[in-house]
């Protein structure tokens, strides 16, 4: 199964946002304050339990870990469905309303009150971009109404719903282009008709299940939120990848973490992937943290709406800094300089645009010896020799060379950019050295691989990590855990501060498998248990001479990804890491 960085989506998104409809779970709701089905699952533990053993409500707070277990073992004494099981949700609607559909919908209505709703700028970016015909079609498994309260906040005006009720205007908007449409497919819970519980699930009401699947072959999908446990959502996801032309702008399934993706959306990614479909798995951090770095890419917002959605705005101010510190101790950071300003790149213009999917996939099948970005144009590092395995002589106009001048400010203001000068960096680093590159949460790690853990060159940090004189392990196995490796690792990112570009060094444990990480959290605390001030200190240096060969003293090093290229972006890198001196008491 393949996956997709979080600034290759962004690219992708924004040159086809237009071509893009989004599918949104309870998880985009949960930052506007409302309940997830896990917090109203607990919830009817809570009130099944205080009700049938004749306990206080309000005095059994479910938030207490203690009484969470003692309800939960109350519900696992009566046989009830195991904790996380996909059945809980229905079943315990079921153990405390029955049948009755009115009790469901007064419950919910109080569960998802307007009056509970705090909007986020997730919401508000969505709002903005369904205002501006940046997106046409969003469709939700939620209930409630927060994505109309965030329509009415930007624009002033109503957003039309499409819900089980009206369910057969959703396919005509979508002929005849009515555009913005907001469907809900299990309902809307102000109205009577509400899909809840696992038989109502079982079936999408047909005409909005049509509408899905007719606009499945006209936009790209982008999900969000949604955890992919109900069968009856999936089912309907697959039967849009079955069609001829499904999702023909691409199928993008986004999450906080990858690791902890539930196995039907990995099987359901793999599963379009052999359909033909551009799908994928991306790591994008929460629903606001995506929809915000979305909005800061977006070109000519309109001023009005621009400041509704971001609600506040940085303005510069005159406030005296204190001047530099003279009194010890120093204060030692992981933060070592990027003395270079300016980083000359190839530059390709071509006959005929391209999209950052395309190219994407163009250099997955053929990786080339370079590294490339599109923002408003193809830049690339290494020959032209490799970018011509990419595009043919009929597709380049001409190859030409480009300065990216000043990249502390041009990383700052591009996320593109500050990934392809992290990259840049991180090859230059890791070139002819027997370590392992990886990524976790969209950062670089640089990983001692078990087979080169005796290397030479690894010597000081095998000292830095032992005991009372003796070498100490740097590879090896988790105790008590089987068929779960650790390495010691450095992750590697790039941070623009005070118009300066610093790379940031920060000494990890890393683990494998990755998604077993958690399991290893004991054993993390153990290794690190005695790293205090000089053994962390002598770790860094470990790292600092591992990757650049030289520690401190106020020099420089030389590092280069493509020596031998003619764009081989070379970087001047400080090796003494920054440090600040105390300014006194009372300053």
């Amino acid at each position: 199964m393949d996956v997709l960085t979080d600034n290759e989506f962004y690219q992708h998104y924004l040159q086809n946002s237009q071509h893009m409809m989004w599918f949104l779970g309870a998880g985009t709701s949960r930052s506007a304050g409302l309940p997830t089905a896990s917090d109203i699952i607990w919830d009817l533990k809570h009130r099944y339990y205080c009700l049938h053993e004749n306990q206080d409500y309000q005095k059994h707070d479910i938030n207490n870990h203690a009484i969470k277990s003692k309800i939960q073992s109350y519900m696992d004494s009566k046989g009830f469905p195991l904790q996380w099981s996909p059945e809980e949700y229905s079943f315990y609607f079921e153990l405390v309303f029955r049948d009755d559909y009115e009790a469901q919908r007064k419950y919910l209505l109080e569960a998802l009150a307007s009056r509970k709703v705090s909007l986020n700028i997730g919401h508000r970016v969505l709002a903005a971009l369904l205002e501006m015909n940046q997106t046409k079609v969003v469709f939700t498994t939620n209930f409630d109404d927060v994505i109309e309260t965030a329509f009415s906040d930007i624009s002033g005006k109503h957003l039309s719903v499409y819900h089980l009720e009206g369910s057969y205007a959703a396919l005509s908007a979508l002929n005849t282009e009515a555009f913005p449409i907001y469907a809900k497919i299990h309902g809307d819970f102000r109205y009577q008709k509400i899909k809840n519980l696992t038989p109502d699930l079982q079936t999408n009401d047909r005409e909005i299940h049509k509408c899905f699947l007719a606009a499945a072959i006209r936009f790209g999908l982008v999900v969000s939120g949604y955890s992919g446990r109900d069968e009856n959502v999936m089912t309907m996801l697959r039967a849009a990848i079955d069609q001829n032309n499904a999702f023909p702008h691409g199928l993008y399934w986004t999450v906080p973490s990858i690791s902890k993706s539930e196995p039907a959306v990995q099987d359901l990614i793999t599963y379009a992937q052999g359909k033909g479909v551009r799908a994928y798995l991306v790591e994008t951090g929460t629903f606001d943290e995506m929809l915000s770095k979305i909005w800061r890419q977006v070109k000519d917002k309109p001023a009005a709406i621009d400041a509704k959605v971001r609600t506040a705005r940085v303005c510069p101010v005159s406030i005296p800094l204190p001047g530099p510190g003279k009194s010890f101790p120093a204060l030692r950071t992981n933060a070592l300089p990027v003395v270079t300003q300016s980083i000359r790149c190839g530059v390709v213009t071509l006959a005929s645009p391209i999209t950052f999917s395309e190219l994407k996939e163009r250099i997955s099948q053929k990786s080339p010896k370079a590294l490339l970005t599109y923002t408003e144009k193809v830049l690339f590092l290494g020959g032209e020799p490799e970018i011509r395995k990419i595009f043919s002589n009929d597709e380049i106009n001409s190859i030409g060379q480009y300065y990216i001048d000043e990249i502390a400010q041009s990383v700052a203001a591009s996320t593109f950019l500050k990934s392809f000068v992290e990259e840049a960096i991180l090859t230059a680093l890791l070139r002819e050295k027997p370590i392992l590159h990886r990524v976790r949460h969209r950062t670089h790690y640089a990983v001692i691989p078990n087979a080169s853990a005796k290397d030479d060159r690894f010597l000081d940090l095998r000292k830095a990590v032992g005991f009372k004189g003796d070498l100490g392990y740097i590879t090896g196995n988790v105790t008590n855990a089987k068929e779960l490796s650790w390495a010691e690792a450095v992750s590697i990112r790039l941070e623009e501060r005070g118009g300066k570009l610093w790379i940031m060094l920060k000494p990890e444990i890393w683990i494998k498998p990755l998604d077993r990480r958690e399991e290893a959290t004991d054993f993390i605390r153990s290794r690190r248990r005695y790293r205090f001030n000089q053994c962390s200190y002598q770790i860094l240096d470990a790292w600092i001479k591992i990757l650049f060969g030289s520690i401190g003293g106020g020099g420089t090093v030389n590092i280069s990804c493509f020596p031998d290229a003619e764009f081989k972006a070379e970087f001047e890198i400080g090796t003494r890491t920054a440090f600040s001196l105390g300014v006194g008491y009372g300053r």
